[in-house]
């Protein structure tokens, strides 16, 4: 699976798991949560997860085209 696929995955992921904690709050089974809190719980396992693949895409983009030119 490509850095972009993975990348894409999270994001859907992450989206559609912070969308089904607000149903969950809504609904009554996180009564304690805070929808602020969650987006914001979404927000920083998001800006760990796209940091770490962004690199990974930018650093196989650098390999590759360094690998192109050497050739």
């Amino acid at each position: 699976m490509k850095m972009k696929s993975v990348s894409l995955l999270v994001k859907i992921v992450l989206v559609v798991a912070g969308f089904t904690l607000c149903v969950l709050k809504w609904c009554g089974v996180l009564p304690a949560a805070d929808v602020k809190e969650i987006w914001m719980s979404c927000a920083f396992a998001y800006g760990i997860s796209m940091g770490t693949v962004d690199f990974n895409i930018c650093r196989d983009n650098w390999i590759e085209s360094k690998g192109e030119t050497n050739e």
